[in-house]
C-alpha cells in the first residue's frame, strides 16, 4: 500500500470537512501530531487507527485504501459518478437508465 498517498487522501477528505488536524485528532482520540505524521507520511497507523479515521471523515476504509491504491478503473468510475452527481435530477434519471441499458445489453452481449 501506498502509505504517501493514503496520507494524502486522509488529508484531501478532512480538508473537504473542514477540519484541521487538531479537530481529526480529537474524534479519533490521538495526538494531532500523529495525525501529521500519517498525513506526511512519516508514521503508519494501524488499522483500527484507520477505520477511526474514516469514520469521522464519513467515508470507509476501502475508500482511503482503494484511492491510495490508485486503481485507473476506480478512479474512472469515481468521476462518472461525479460527474452524474452534478447533473440536473431529471438529466441524473435519464443517464442512470441508459447506463442500466448498456450494462444490459453488455451482459447479453458477453454471455
Amino acid at each position: 500500500m501506498d502509505y504517501q498517498l493514503l496520507g494524502k487522501n486522509i488529508r484531501k477528505y478532512r480538508l473537504q470537512l473542514g477540519l484541521n488536524q487538531e479537530e481529526l485528532a480529537e474524534k479519533v482520540r490521538c495526538s494531532s501530531s500523529h495525525i501529521g505524521q500519517i498525513e506526511n507520511n512519516r508514521g503508519i497507523p494501524s488499522l483500527e487507527m484507520v477505520v477511526n479515521i474514516a469514520n469521522a471523515l464519513h467515508t470507509t476504509v476501502d475508500q482511503l485504501v482503494m484511492d491510495s491504491l490508485a486503481c485507473p478503473e476506480i478512479v474512472y468510475l469515481r468521476d462518472i459518478e461525479k460527474r452524474i452527481q452534478n447533473l440536473p435530477t431529471p438529466v441524473k434519471l435519464l443517464a442512470c437508465e441508459m447506463l442500466q441499458d448498456m450494462l444490459e445489453i453488455i451482459e447479453k452481449v458477453r454471455d
